[in-house]
Order: C-alpha cells, then structure tokens, then sequence
C-alpha cells in the first residue's frame, strides 16, 4: 500500500514571515506547520511527559532511599525516680547525691537527635515490578493517543484548504456569472426601449442580477471565515492574506479494495495499537492490586547523633536490619480492590473490541463516501455538457422569440449551478480520498 504523501504545491501565502518577500507554501508545509502550532496537539504531548515522568518516577521506586530528619525539644525539669529506689529514701530531682546515678537526668533542659536512614526494598510483592511495566504501557499509550491526534489534525487542514479552494472556485463563477446577467441586463434594457420587450422582462433580468449579487456577498464572506480559520490552524499571522495556487491539486490515486483497506487499518491504527498497550497496562494494574496479599521486607541502615546537654552527646550510632511489613487486615480488605481492577480489565477489553468494530464501520464509510465522490465528480461533468447545450438551445430560442424570459434565465442559472457542483464535487473528492487514507491509518 502506497502511504499518502503531503507533497502536493497547494498555495502561497504573502508576507507571512518577517523578510520582504513572498514565499510559497506546500501542501507540506501546511501540514507541518498546522501539526506545529496545533493546541490539541500540544495538550497530547504535555500527555506523553507527564506519562514518562511517571514511568521514571516508577523506576525511582526500585533505588533505595535516604532520609535525613532531625529533632530538638526543649524539656521541663524532670523528676527522676530509680526504679530500686525505696520510697522513703528521699532520692527526688533535688537530690544530687552520689547515692542516686539518676540525678544527672534531673538536669536535663533539651534534647537534640540528628539521623541519616537508608532503606533499600527487597520484595514489595512485585508492586514495584508491574507498576514500572503499567507505567511503560501507558507512556507508550500516549504517544498512540499522539499520533491519533496528529492525523486528525493533518485531515481537518486539508479539508480546510480544500473547501477553501472551492470558495474560490466559486467566486470566480459567480463574478463571471455577474459580468454576463450585467451585459443581459442591459441587453434588455435596450431591447425595452426599442419596444421589443416588455418592461416586465428587464425586472426578472434585473432580479436575477440581484440574486447573483446577493450569493456573492456569501461567497466572500465565507472566503473571509475561511482564510481566518487556515491562518489561525497554522498559526498564520491574521492580517496577512494568502494566494492559492491550485497546481497539481487534483491527482488520480489508485486506491484499494474496502477489505484491503479494513486490514490496512487494523494493522496501521494508533487506536487499536493504544487499545492494545491500555490492555497490557490493566494486567499490570490487577497484578499491582495483588501485591497486597503479600509482605514487604527492605533492608535498613542508619545513622544518628544524640545530644542531651548537661546529661550526654551520643555520637556515631550505627544501625542496619531489615524491615517487615505485613497488613494482615489486608488479606480481607484488599480482595475488593482486586475484583475493581478485574472490572477494570474487562470494561478496557470490551472498549478495545469496540475500537476494532468502529474501525471497521469507519473504513467503509469512508470508502463508499470516496465511492460516492467519484461517481459525482462524472455526473457533474455530464451535467455541464447538457446544462451548456441546453443554455445554447435556450438562447436560440429565446432571440427567435420561442421561449419566455424566465425558462432563459432558469437555463443561464442551471448552467451556473452545474459549474458549482462540479467544483464541489472536485474539492469533496480530494477530501473523502484523505479521510479514507486517515480511516486506513496511512496519512502522514
């Protein structure tokens, strides 16, 4: 299958960037610099970081920890009472006979402690393990959910140029179409003056005129809504118009069989490659969950300083062991947070199996619709040939006095018509071939 390429020349644009001049701008470069400047693209990759920056908080997770705490409180002046101590022998914090060894706590004010801690987990019940792989999965999620996005906003600009060129088209019909009902205008009016025909002829003439003027003032300012909505998706400035250049617009692509395309896009699609990771992450996730029926043992080590003035300055206190953690209650509690995460998985598996199915329907949508554009595109052509020759057979008759003013100025205005859906039909073409190519997951 031959991926779609933006390298189609679609128009050039005036004074856009800083230097003097004009530079054109290629399909390509539109594309480039709507996926550039596109919001919706820039919430997706804020997504994709904060994704990686879990994943490598979650790698963090596996590296041992150090902690530094320190303490100091200020005491009241204690009683101190050996537990051998008679109770009449009269040793209370007055005291400061060499009979009592307590004494000297009597004197304590303050109390300072300074500690380092370093605690590295051996077995967390494979917490640590899985979250790194769930967090993995929906990083790599995201950058799926990225390029969903992206071709999203590629299709919306062609479509936009597209539908702009076809405004264009328009008005270039409709001006033509003003110039002649003009000249008929005052063909008439000449023709009344000399009495050959009736006033009421050059009203339907004149009305006609004011119809056609009346759809110009429509096209121009949809071109006007238009060039806003192409210079605000590619973050154009506002007050600079552009030219389109129409060469090599409308090429003729082969193109597959609707089966082709449907196992082109299960295989091509950022949708079922997400829907598959998202999967991934859910076992991940249950397994997480399960963790809980299990201990948790870390291998500590530390060290602290005491200071207790007027008692004693402990210093150098080296400590290790290991640590064990079991939450027993757990064992009941927890089996509700693992029947969660079962639903979770179930509820991610049906959306991925929606996902399948909807890609499915998308794609032969969007080929019947190419289907679809095709087929009007030849009967447009058909219409022009019998609209023209039904305007000449008119005009013939009209100036040999055997047709009536309005089925000559309903001819004229069938031939404008068939002029415009032929337009349509061409812009309809190109847009429904590149929303095929999305459907399909080839547009890039």
């Amino acid at each position: 299958m031959r991926r779609v390429k933006f390298l189609i020349p679609l128009f050039a644009i005036s004074n856009f960037i800083t230097v003097a001049q004009n530079k054109p701008l290629t399909m390509k470069e539109a594309i480039d610099l709507a996926v550039k400047n596109s919001k919706e693209l820039k919430v997706s990759k804020a997504n994709i970081e904060m994704a990686q920056a879990k994943l490598a908080q979650a790698k963090d997770q596996a590296l041992p920890t150090l902690k530094a705490s320190g303490m100091y409180l200020r005491l009241n002046k204690p009683t101190v009472i050996p537990a051998h101590a008679d109770a009449g022998s009269g040793g209370g914090s007055g005291s400061g006979g060499g009979s009592n060894p307590m004494a000297i706590f009597s004197q304590m004010n303050s109390a300072g402690l300074a500690m380092l801690q370093l605690t590295e987990p051996i077995f967390s019940g494979f917490k640590i393990r899985n979250n790194r792989i769930m967090q993995g999965y929906l990083a790599e999620a995201a950058q799926y959910d990225d390029n969903t996005m992206r071709s999203k906003v590629m299709t919306n600009t062609v479509r936009a140029l597209y539908q702009y060129y076809e405004l264009l088209e328009n008005k270039k019909l409709i001006k033509k179409n003003e110039e002649q009902v003009r000249q008929l205008v005052d063909e008439f009016t000449n023709k009344e003056k000399q009495g050959v025909l009736a006033k009421n002829d050059v009203l339907k003439a004149e009305l006609q005129l004011n119809n056609v003027l009346l759809t110009l003032t429509d096209v121009n300012n949809n071109i006007k809504v238009a060039e806003f909505t192409i210079q605000i998706l590619l973050g154009l400035p506002t007050d600079k118009a552009f030219v389109l250049d129409t060469t090599g617009m409308f090429p003729h692509p082969a193109y597959e069989t609707t089966e082709n395309y449907e196992t082109i896009a299960l295989d091509k699609r950022s949708e079922v490659k997400a829907a598959f990771v998202q999967m991934k992450a859910s076992e991940a996730a249950l397994k997480i969950a399960k963790a809980d029926y299990y201990p948790s043992i870390a291998l500590m080590g530390g060290y602290a300083n005491i200071f207790i003035p007027n008692v004693a300055n402990v210093t150098n206190v080296l400590n290790g062991g290991l640590s064990l953690n079991y939450n027993i209650t757990g064992l009941i509690y927890n089996r509700h947070h693992v029947l969660e995460y079962k639903a979770r998985q179930r509820q991610i598996q049906a959306s991925s199996e929606a996902v399948t199915d909807q890609i499915k329907v998308d794609v032969h949508r969007k080929y019947l619709d190419y289907q679809k554009s095709l087929e009007k595109i030849s009967l447009t052509e058909k219409s022009i040939v019998q609209a023209e020759e039904n305007y000449t057979i008119s005009k013939n008759k009209f100036n040999n006095g055997l047709m009536i003013t309005s089925d000559y100025l309903e001819a004229y205005v069938l031939l404008l018509q068939t002029q415009i859906n032929y337009t349509s039909a061409k812009s309809e073409n190109r847009i429904a071939w590149y929303e095929l190519q999305q459907a399909a997951g080839t547009i890039e």
